[in-house]
């Protein structure tokens, strides 16, 4: 029988997105057996987070000023409006170093079996960004969820002069034709490129 202080902080780390109990036990026994610095670091950590912390104003991501330094950064391409999912996908596309446009998370997409938009997603927004906008890159997983949300949107978007594109997808390198999924494998099939 754990002491109930340990199990109220292993069932708080389970919340967290891929932590199973026994990665949460792992946390609160590396804490308890690291002392009070590591945990008073922990601490300060999360408090700078909460206290720090908050939505740009434009583009929905998380930052420590609003507008961001990507929304603020006169050498970005405000013509061009990456959408995204979550902050998460701002980070993997941004470690790229490929793009120099500017984001707009949506805080969610659409599930198909909801007949109802999110809540907390920031769609009108984004259709209040798009008047100066020459291109809308959709990036979402390729899932039902994100071929849902880039329908429905792509419809409020529909203008003259505007592009609306979404990442490429199929066959990773490196990949195995055998064991790719019917969607990953379609998608392939359909982006092909000419040799």
């Amino acid at each position: 029988m754990l002491a109930a202080p340990i199990q109220k902080l292993i069932e708080a780390f389970t919340r967290l997105p891929g932590v199973g109990p026994k990665t949460a036990e792992r946390f609160v026994i590396f804490l308890l057996k690291s002392g009070r610095g590591e945990v008073t670091r922990l601490e300060k950590a999360l408090d700078e987070l909460l206290q720090n912390i908050r939505s740009c104003e434009i583009c929905h991501n998380f930052a420590d000023a609003s507008p961001c330094e990507i929304c603020t950064d006169s050498k970005r391409d405000r013509t061009q409006i990456c959408v995204v999912a979550e902050p998460q996908d701002v980070m993997a596309i941004e470690k790229t170093g490929s793009y120099r446009g500017v984001y707009h998370v949506l805080r969610g997409l659409i599930d198909p079996l909801i007949d109802a938009l999110p809540q907390q997603m920031k769609l009108a927004e984004l259709v209040a960004r798009t008047p100066d906008a020459t291109e809308i890159i959709f990036a979402f997983d390729p899932t039902i969820e994100g071929e849902t949300t880039v329908q429905f949107i792509s419809q409020k978007l529909k203008r003259d002069g505007l592009i609306l594109s979404r990442l490429a997808t199929g066959l990773p390198s490196g990949g195995s034709v055998e064991y790719a999924d019917e969607i990953t494998l379609g998608s392939a099939l359909k982006a092909r490129q000419k040799l």
